[in-house]
């Protein structure tokens, strides 16, 4: 099978959808070093209206060296639903994302230590739901742009009551909100690009109900946050405008073993460059585990 981002040397890719429900499947791309390497496999969870294409600069780098298992959330086109008439806006939820991550995370044999959690905005947050008390039971995560809320000003939440069908039309008006109001499109205009382009393949009746389910439900990631004992890297960049950066500032002060890891733009957080700040991170981990492994076991021969 060809992969979406081009053929990268020593990797086989495949697609699977994985039945997280009787009616659901999503779809994981997954990229497998046909050799060994000594990197921690990535478990990749996108944004709510993020697609492939935004990633593939940091997906091809990231593959490059390590097996990468990229997930679609059930809001993206790509997820098989029977009888989607049936599912309500619970069925999209933050915390049924969380569920869909851990059995994901099951069936490819990541829901250990080995693995690293990564994501940006609401897969972000997310994978913090799915990490909560260990269920997803990770080593560490690298998230970029996690949301602690999901607010929109109220006078537009008439629009979350509106028929599907003004749903397309109403893209060309989130796209003028997107840029007036929420993306810097002078200092960021491929983030603008990307949504631009993201919005034309959106499923509106599934964004309904994902949008339906953290606006008016009030979704807030707070309740549990300090039992996610993992080290966690909470990317950002001052000149993304999209994502509130005192809420993360406040989710990485929240977490118990947390740091912040200042990017110079959003476009750096979508290209190959990232790779050097989840690396980074990976080795803090391996040196910090061998010095606490060198301490205790200096206590034992003394």
């Amino acid at each position: 099978m060809n992969s979406p981002c081009g053929e990268i040397k020593g990797v086989e890719y495949r697609e699977e959808f994985v039945a997280v429900d009787k009616s659901v499947r999503l779809k994981v791309m997954a990229f497998r070093q046909s050799a060994a390497q000594d990197k921690s496999p990535v478990l990749f969870v996108a944004g709510w209206i993020s697609s492939f294409s935004g990633w593939v600069p940091f997906i091809r780098a990231l593959a490059g060296e390590r097996d990468v298992y990229y997930l679609e959330t059930r809001e993206k086109e790509s997820a098989i639903i029977e009888n989607e008439n049936l599912l309500e806006d619970d069925d999209f939820s933050i915390y049924q994302n969380a569920e869909d991550i851990i059995k994901v995370a099951e069936h490819f044999g990541l829901n250990c230590p080995q693995t690293i959690a990564c994501g940006s905005s609401l897969g972000a947050t997310s994978l913090l739901e799915a990490m909560k008390k260990g269920r997803l039971n990770v080593g560490s995560a690298f998230l970029v742009g996690p949301n602690s809320e999901f607010a929109a000003p109220r006078p537009l939440w008439w629009i979350l009551s509106l028929p599907v069908c003004f749903y397309r039309p109403f893209t060309y008006f989130l796209k003028w909100y997107l840029r007036h109001f929420r993306v810097d499109a002078e200092k960021e205009p491929e983030q603008m690009e990307r949504y631009k382009k993201m919005l034309k393949t959106v499923n509106p009746s599934r964004l309904k109900h994902s949008a339906r389910s953290v606006i008016l439900g009030k979704y807030q990631v707070w309740e549990s946050i300090e039992t996610i004992r993992v080290p966690v890297a909470v990317a950002y960049a001052l000149s993304d405008k999209l994502h509130d950066l005192n809420n993360l500032l406040l989710i990485a002060k929240r977490l118990p073993c947390s740091k912040l890891n200042e990017c110079p733009s959003n476009f750096y957080m979508h290209s190959e460059h990232l790779l050097a700040d989840i690396n980074a991170l990976e080795q803090d981990i391996r040196t910090t585990t061998k010095n606490k492994h060198d301490r205790e076991n200096h206590k034992i021969t003394t």
